[in-house]
């Protein structure tokens, strides 16, 4: 989860953010990058290179500080993770928190995550990318919804609503292990 109040949507202009471990393949950031040149608006990337080399068709920010990354999202009209791999991801998280619509790699843990809150592509299909920027870029209202329905979705993920959820799963291992908290407690000190 994140706090909301930390995450909030701005002044939107026409631009496209990526960002994240750029270093990482399954974020596949590289598939954003190399189709910059194509697009009618801007592609900033932000996140560590760590010896990898991003197309110059995009802008790199480097790595950014927190609060760095709030402002960025806060601007951002589009997020957009093509990720080939990632079981949950904070930056469509944070993004989402901020007002942005995303345009996230078509697997199942984004679609489990964002449901028809986000546009989702074939992370190693960079035409289809392409297709669904470009008509969010054209189509200001398609953007504001899926903006607005990914805010709505992510104000869903709370830090309160994620550590009650630990905190249930975790009661309900020690059920079914037999334990008790009492038991584990007392196994602790003795």
């Amino acid at each position: 989860g994140r706090d909301s109040e930390r995450f909030k949507p701005g002044a939107k202009q026409s631009f496209i953010l990526s960002a994240g471990r750029l270093w990482d393949e399954a974020k596949n950031v590289e598939r954003v990058a190399g189709i910059a040149h194509e697009l009618p608006w801007p592609v900033f990337v932000a996140g560590d290179l760590q010896g990898r080399s991003l197309r110059k068709q995009c802008r790199w920010l480097g790595r950014l500080s927190e609060s760095e990354i709030q402002r960025w999202f806060a601007t951002a009209s589009i997020y957009a993770l093509p990720a080939l791999y990632e079981p949950f991801g904070y930056t469509p998280l944070e993004a989402a928190l901020s007002g942005c619509a995303l345009v996230l790699g078509d697997i199942e843990s984004l679609r489990e995550v964002w449901g028809d809150a986000a546009v989702f592509v074939d992370p190693n299909d960079s035409r289809a990318l392409k297709d669904e920027l470009v008509e969010l870029i054209k189509n200001d209202k398609l953007r504001r919804n899926m903006a607005q329905r990914a805010r709505e979705r992510a104000l869903e993920f709370t830090s309160e609503r994620m550590g009650e959820n630990y905190f249930t799963t975790y009661s309900e291992l020690l059920i079914d292990s037999g334990a008790t908290y009492e038991q584990e407690k007392f196994a602790q000190c003795a």
